[in-house]
Order: C-alpha cells, then sequence, then structure tokens
C-alpha cells in the first residue's frame, strides 16, 4: 500500500476508499486467481479486508474462502472513531502506548517512532473517513471467525448480517493486542488452522 514499505516514498491514501480499492486489488487478485485463498484483518485491517473482498467479487469475480476479523466491530455499526487530526505528534505517541502491543524499544526511539506516528496517523485518518454502504455486492459467500480480547470487546455479531457462511466467534484473554499474549499465540494459530481444514 502507498506510503509504507516497498512503497514508503509514495503519498498515504487516506480520504478515497475505492481508490486504495483499486491500488491494492489491481496486483493483489493476479496472485489469487484460480486458487483459494483467506484473509485475516485486526483493527483497521479487518476493515481493509472486508471492502476488498466486496471488491474483488464485484469487479474480478472472487472471494475469499474464509475471513478472519480480528478486534473489529462490523462495519453497517455506527462506532466512535479517534480524530488524530486533533492530536500532535506527542499526543498520538501517547496513545500508542496506551494501547501496548508496541514493544517499548521502539517507543523509546525517537526516529523509530516518527515513522511508526506516520503511518498510524495515516490509518487512522483512514478508518475516520470510511463510510459502509450497503449494496448488492455487501454479502459474501465465505466463512467468518471473528477474535477478541476480552479487556477490548466489540460488536461482532454484526458480521453475520454480511456473510452466508458459517460464523464462529472467540475472545480469548487480553485486550486490543491480545494475539501477541504468549499464552494465546498457540491458541490463535490452532483455531485459524482449524477452520482452514474444513474449507
Amino acid at each position: 500500500m502507498p506510503g509504507r514499505e516497498s512503497r514508503f516514498v509514495e503519498s498515504f491514501i487516506v480520504d478515497d476508499w475505492k481508490l486504495l480499492l483499486n491500488d491494492f486489488c489491481k496486483d493483489v487478485h493476479d496472485i489469487l486467481k484460480e486458487k483459494p485463498f483467506a484473509f485475516w484483518g485486526h483493527s483497521l485491517g479487518a476493515g481493509i479486508c472486508f471492502e476488498v473482498a466486496r471488491y474483488l467479487k464485484l469487479h474480478y469475480n472472487m472471494q475469499p474462502v474464509h475471513m478472519f476479523i480480528s478486534s473489529a466491530t462490523a462495519p453497517q455499526i455506527p462506532r466512535t472513531v479517534l480524530d488524530v487530526s486533533v492530536l500532535s505528534d506527542d499526543d498520538l505517541i501517547q496513545k500508542i502506548r496506551s494501547w501496548g502491543g508496541t514493544p517499548k524499544a521502539l517507543t523509546e526511539n525517537k526516529d523509530m517512532m516518527k515513522i511508526a506516528v506516520r503511518v498510524l496517523r495515516a490509518d487512522l485518518t483512514l478508518l475516520h473517513n470510511y463510510r459502509f454502504e450497503a449494496d448488492d455486492n455487501s454479502i459474501l459467500d465465505c466463512s467468518l471467525t471473528c477474535f477478541d480480547g476480552s479487556e477490548d470487546l466489540h460488536d461482532q455479531d454484526g458480521w453475520t448480517e454480511l456473510i452466508q457462511g458459517p460464523f464462529k466467534r472467540h475472545v480469548l484473554p487480553g485486550g486490543h493486542f491480545y494475539f501477541m499474549e504468549r499464552d494465546n499465540e498457540g491458541s490463535v494459530i490452532n483455531l485459524v488452522s482449524a477452520a482452514m481444514k474444513v474449507q
């Protein structure tokens, strides 16, 4: 995606979801075609994962066999999203620290945090600008498994309105980054593996 990894020097796309989806899917669909595939999306990534699946269904007649949604409310349900436009970089760094899941070595490295804040600000702006639009393409045929941390619960039952396949939900001990807890790593791997075996 623009602004990240090998495309770090490119400008972020933060206010045009259709442009973002087109940019992402034009390359991804060639990799995924004619083979079964699944998506995992955490937090903002869950929304991107869902919209990518919708876009692939509409424009390329392909869908994932399974979606794994983590720490995310169903997109059609109203929710409050942090407006980062009113936060300074220092305020945003404090938010990152309060959420946990980021190694202390990173949060105490000023140069690395400058990069992290730049990316996170773009991600949260993108999420703030997201608007769910229901249409005939909203319903996916795949199975869906949701994960959540017991200390950071989301309204995930609404995801059942957007799929036709089986639905399961797992709540594991921890917060927003529950999967980084050592005791949860094996559980997540086993649950994902079991879900994929039935496809």
